[in-house]
């Protein structure tokens, strides 16, 4: 079953970060312990690598109840952190969760893969400057420095880059399309997800210039502003997924959205 897709003006990226701001305001503190738990589980996963497989898996259902809880907040109800696990009690969707948490793990394993091979003549220099590092030699350290530099091919940094634009376009609409959208093809849903960045790519391209902007800004502050910054970007990206992919499902009678879609709502659906 194909997803249809809305399409938006670039202003409609500025409008949806507000609504995520003021979707945060209703319960602050709740959106950051849930956010603070999933960049958590995901820490843990990186730094203690038989963590990974459990934490890939488990990724989905919590993203996926991360946006229930959204849209339940939304809806004027009052939301609980606990409401982050209730989607591993839903029926219906587990097994779709599952098999996506699947796919991101696949998905995950190719660019580690593609990443080693572009870079496998790196670890010797790499090596080679640590040493150098460690025995406190200032030339050893700069001709080491240069190697390293020159080991790297500005050719391989684009394909790498390519690679993991390619996979954060291909996943970044997928959880939400499983759980929202009742779909039963992830292939469906990942090209949904990839095709909604071809057509709205300006309206993306400003959100995600606010988000670069507030993450970069967040780094002078030894990255602590982060603790809302995320939960309220993650709102905004949830707010976006409504406006492109959830009024289609639920309102199919209304006419297709065009670029002069109204933005007295900022550009969202409630459902």
């Amino acid at each position: 079953m194909a997803v249809e897709i809305r399409i938006f003006k670039a202003k409609a990226g500025l409008n949806w970060f507000k609504a995520g701001w003021e979707l945060f305001k209703a319960q602050p503190g709740t959106f950051i312990l849930m956010h603070l738990f999933i960049g958590v589980l995901s820490l843990i996963a990186l730094v203690a690598p038989i963590f990974q497989l459990p934490a890939a898996l488990a990724m989905p259902f919590f993203t996926a109840g991360f946006y229930r809880a959204m849209l339940n907040r939304q809806q004027g109800k009052q939301i609980a952190f606990t409401d982050l696990f209730d989607v591993f009690s839903e029926a219906g969707r587990r097994l779709m969760l599952f098999r996506l948490g699947l796919y991101h793990l696949f998905g995950g394993f190719i660019l580690a893969l593609l990443t080693t091979t572009l870079f496998q003549g790196l670890s010797e220099p790499i090596n080679a400057y640590l040493q150098a590092v460690e025995s406190q030699n200032v030339d050893l350290v700069q001709l080491h420095a240069q190697q390293v530099i020159d080991s790297i091919q500005i050719s391989n940094i684009i394909v790498l880059v390519a690679a993991y634009s390619l996979y954060t376009m291909c996943f970044a609409f997928t959880i939400p399309l499983v759980y929202f959208s009742k779909n039963n093809s992830i292939l469906e849903c990942i090209k949904a997800s990839l095709l909604v960045f071809w057509h709205n790519m300006a309206a993306l391209g400003v959100f995600g210039a606010i988000s670069t902007g507030l993450i970069l800004f967040a780094a002078f502050l030894s990255f602590i502003p982060l603790l809302f910054i995320l939960p309220i970007l993650y709102a905004g990206f949830f707010v976006s997924f409504q406006a492109m992919f959830m009024s289609a499902m639920v309102e199919q009678t209304t006419p297709e959205n065009s670029d002069d879609t109204p933005s007295d709502n900022h550009d969202r659906f409630d459902a």
